[in-house]
């Protein structure tokens, strides 16, 4: 579980490129249409497939040009690091096309093609994605990539500050996320994650994407521990930069229901923030029979009596 946060520089001309294009369509009313975006940028999707051979052979054929560069067994290569890096997506800037997996869920192909849309606009992901230097070879290089690309998708596909405002008029619950991601056209898990990061960052709310307690089959993890993902708004990270997953899964693990899907628990539970002082939050948890989703926020501070249950 890589935490990786994008730059205030790199977010502001991020937002640049997306109002951009968000101007130049005439501020859509939401869901945004994403054939409008490329038909704008000029961009073609195509769905692609590990045992295309004939793409396999177009892209390294590409790829050596890009990278100057003629490698044997270039396309066994190619063919292996696809696999092996279980590439769902990717951009060629040369003949602005976005090849997206063909295996992939239906309910995936909305973000990941936003994804890809953010790398073609982000001015220096080009020189990046197709360089091969020690730099760019670099986990951490690519994790600051992707972070950027996600930023810029979700800034795209919730309209900049329209979803915030949205949300904003909106109490903080599943169920204002379920009509949220309607009204967006986006999935439950990505409005998830935008309403814990931007809808309010002066709040204290996390977000945990986990396993099922009750039912491990349902939802992956991230090597040992049951959770993949820990999700926090600004304020959370200030005020409570010590709570880790590990003190908040045992909550859901003791509490959740045995329902495979929809709301599979509400509850309140302390917390101590980084100065001692104690917190109660209100906890949901999510199951959308792939992975459990938990929000927590802070409601109120409780006297200085009560004590944190661990």
């Amino acid at each position: 579980m890589i935490d990786v946060l994008v730059g205030d520089i790199q977010k502001r001309r991020i937002r640049d490129q997306v109002d951009r294009i968000l101007s130049d369509l005439g501020r859509p009313e939401p869901p945004l249409r994403l054939e409008d975006v490329r038909s704008l940028l000029r961009l073609d999707l195509r769905y692609y497939s590990s045992s295309d051979v004939s793409l396999i052979g177009e892209l390294t054929h590409k790829f050596q040009i890009l990278t100057r560069k003629t490698l044997p067994d270039a396309g066994k290569h190619l063919l292996s690091a696809l696999a092996k890096s279980r590439l769902c997506a990717f951009w060629v800037p040369q003949d602005s096309r976005i090849f997206v997996d063909a295996n992939l869920p239906d309910r995936k192909h909305r973000w990941i093609e936003a994804h890809e849309i953010s790398h073609s606009v982000t001015p220096w992901h080009k020189h990046y994605l197709l360089g091969d230097n020690t730099q760019t070879l670099d986990p951490g290089c690519h994790a600051t990539l992707e972070a950027e690309a996600n930023y810029g998708a979700g800034r795209l596909l919730f309209l900049q500050d329209q979803f915030f405002n949205d949300a904003r008029d909106l109490n903080l619950s599943f169920d204002s996320i379920r009509r949220l991601a309607k009204r967006y056209d986006n999935s439950i898990l990505s409005t998830f994650w935008r309403t814990v990061e931007d809808r309010d960052p002066a709040l204290p709310v996390f977000g945990l994407i986990s396993i099922h307690p009750k039912h491990p089959a349902i939802g992956d993890h991230d090597g040992p521990d049951p959770w993949r993902y820990f999700i926090r708004s600004a304020a959370f990270r200030i005020q409570f930069g010590d709570l880790a997953p590990a003190d908040i899964y045992p909550v859901l693990e003791k509490q959740v229901a045995y329902r495979k899907t929809g709301p599979v628990l509400q509850c309140t539970h302390a917390f101590a923030d980084a100065s001692g002082c104690v917190w109660e939050f209100v906890i949901e948890s999510f199951s959308n029979g792939y992975q459990v989703l938990t929000l927590g926020w802070a409601q109120r501070m409780l006297p200085s009596t009560v004590v944190a249950v661990s």
